[in-house]
């Protein structure tokens, strides 16, 4: 499935993507699992999730809370309604859905942003994360950051049976 922000949209995504980092630095908190790529890349990284969410809400017609925490509280709910997650990708010669083990339950959905010159992204699909994985389990050569759960593109289940 194909979506391309507007403006509006975009700017929503920002403002989130915003809020987030700004609450990560008042809580005095980074990104987990040995994330190095300092604040700049926080800050791009949390971009690119928050434009995620807005695409996969308005691809599939759903309530974006545009959740974040000022509270000095870890926010511990679902991306979306029916514990949904959205994880977002830039296009690369070899995507796939990584899953951290201690992660929360639920439906996993991938989100590719499709090139560097526009807003335009691609909703790949969703897979149902509700138990442990050992055979997935990898680390994918980076030894100092914790393993995860590797999912293929043709695992995918279709987004419409969401």
């Amino acid at each position: 499935m194909k979506i391309t922000l507007n403006a509006a949209e975009v700017e929503l995504a920002y403002d989130t993507a915003k809020k987030r980092f700004i609450g990560n630095i008042r809580m005095n908190k980074g990104f987990s699992y040995n994330y190095n790529k300092g604040l700049k890349g926080q800050l791009t990284d949390s971009f690119l999730g928050a434009l995620g969410e807005v695409a996969f809400a308005k691809a599939t017609n759903r309530f974006f809370n545009g959740s974040y925490s000022d509270n000095f509280e870890t926010y511990l709910d679902s991306d979306f309604q029916d514990h949904i997650e959205v994880r977002t990708q830039e296009k690369k010669s070899y995507n796939f859905l990584l899953i951290r083990p201690n992660e929360k339950k639920g439906k996993y959905v991938l989100v590719i942003k499709d090139n560097d010159k526009d807003f335009s992204f691609t909703i790949k699909g969703w897979f149902l994360f509700d138990r442990d994985m050992d055979e997935r389990l990898t680390n994918f050569g980076h030894y100092d950051r914790p393993a995860a759960y590797k999912v293929e593109l043709n695992e995918l289940r279709n987004i419409d049976e969401l």
